[in-house]
């Protein structure tokens, strides 16, 4: 099982932090490699671009993030926020923090 050294402490991103946290469980657990390596990483991402006219006649482009980290038990709500400064990684995490 490969993993990455990230402290616990150190907060480099949403994402890195969750996989981090993950990793440890997974290596007190003695999760087998291959089952690791399913449950690590989301199932899905889907990035889109919104166009939007508005008032004031310019055209805006939104960007969407939807992520579904596991289906295994069934239907998934994923990581979802409406903000502008939202990433792909904070959508990652919340995902993930959904699956368990």
């Amino acid at each position: 099982m490969v993993t990455k050294t990230v402290s616990l402490e150190q907060e480099i991103n949403p994402w890195e932090a969750q996989a981090a946290r993950f990793d440890l469980a997974a290596n007190k657990l003695n999760l087998d490699e291959g089952l690791w390596k399913v449950l690590r990483y989301p199932n899905r991402e889907i990035i889109l671009h919104i166009p939007v006219a508005m008032d004031n006649g310019s055209l805006e482009v939104f960007t969407g993030f939807r992520v579904q980290h596991s289906i295994a038990r069934g239907p998934s709500k994923g990581g979802i926020r409406y903000a502008p400064d939202v990433t792909l990684d904070e959508i990652r995490a919340l995902a993930s923090w959904m699956t368990w």
